[in-house]
């Protein structure tokens, strides 16, 4: 009974990892055809605040899990701590996706956050360095690189795409290690409506700051309406979620297809594709962090 019990666990967890990362890639399209028409601020202001109404609504359900009634001030520490991460790390990611010229570069480039979560847990938890591990870097890296590169005349890695996903990547991986450390303690709901009140409350003073207008086009709304529903409130949701059931290395297995899901959706809104070399460095770092990943999921089998 306990084996089975096990067994549909997992499959919960492969199930939730798959769904966040098919609405993941939805964040990509949605949030790149608005930034397209309107600012930054006035995006984030949008978001975030349909964000945080999208969890409440959850939150407000008998079965949504929302409950702060036994934390801790060590709880709300820990909340502010990684709310200060999911700030720094989306916001960066943001400025990439309003700068790039297809949202599937930095789908792809996503995946230097595995690398970044491996070796935290190689420097912070004390894991093992072996030479998949190493190979998969080697991988991730090298696929990045190519993803990112523009020619000999150009920065080449470090163009601006790419230096937003660095800084974002890094400062993801940051989170999901407190995420993972505390997800016994949280439930996902919390989560994601810590995440949306740090996002929406700073998006709220950068409007302030730089006088942006809160007036946007109606298809920009309908692309944020569509958007904050399958990424600030479904993806963190079921990302969470996953990580109930099923190790970081899973899920960061299947969250590491996004770029793939991304591609098809960014032919299909905005008749566009990558340069055959970029999705040549997408596969690569697909395939870095199977490598990576492939020999602790054996371990947990």
């Amino acid at each position: 009974m306990n084996l089975k019990r096990e067994i549909n666990s997992t499959r919960r967890g492969y199930l939730y990892a798959l769904i966040a990362t098919i609405c993941g890639s939805l964040v990509y399209l949605f949030s790149k055809a608005a930034l397209n028409e309107i600012s930054l601020p006035a995006f984030g202001f949008w978001w975030f605040m349909l964000a945080l109404f999208w969890n409440t609504l959850f939150a407000l359900h008998p079965k949504g899990g929302f409950s702060v009634r036994l934390f801790t001030r060590h709880d709300y520490h820990n909340l502010l701590l990684i709310g200060i991460f999911e700030l720094a790390a989306t916001v960066s990611f943001y400025i990439a996706i309003k700068i790039t010229d297809n949202p599937s570069v930095p789908s792809f480039l996503r995946n230097l956050e595995y690398l970044f979560v491996t070796l935290l847990g190689i420097l912070l938890l004390s894991e093992r360095f072996n030479i998949k591990t190493g190979a998969g870097a080697i991988l991730i890296l090298a696929g990045a690189f190519v993803v990112s590169f523009r020619g000999t005349d150009s920065l080449g890695f470090m163009n601006a795409t790419a230096l937003m996903m660095l800084i974002s990547t890094s400062l993801y991986a940051v989170r999901t290690i407190l995420v993972k450390k505390h997800i016994g303690e949280m439930a996902p709901v919390v989560l994601a409506i810590n995440r949306a009140i740090f996002l929406f409350l700073f998006s709220l003073l950068f409007i302030f700051i730089t006088g942006d207008s809160i007036q946007i086009p109606v298809k920009a709304f309908l692309n944020i309406l569509a958007g904050s529903f399958v990424g600030p409130f479904l993806t963190s949701i079921f990302q969470y979620s996953s990580l109930k059931y099923i190790p970081a290395s899973r899920t960061a297995i299947i969250q590491s297809t996004t770029g793939l899901f991304v591609l098809a959706g960014a032919l299909l809104m905005f008749g566009s594709l990558p340069t055959p070399v970029q999705v040549t460095g997408g596969l690569i770092t697909i395939t870095g962090v199977g490598v990576m990943m492939g020999k602790r999921t054996k371990s947990h089998d």
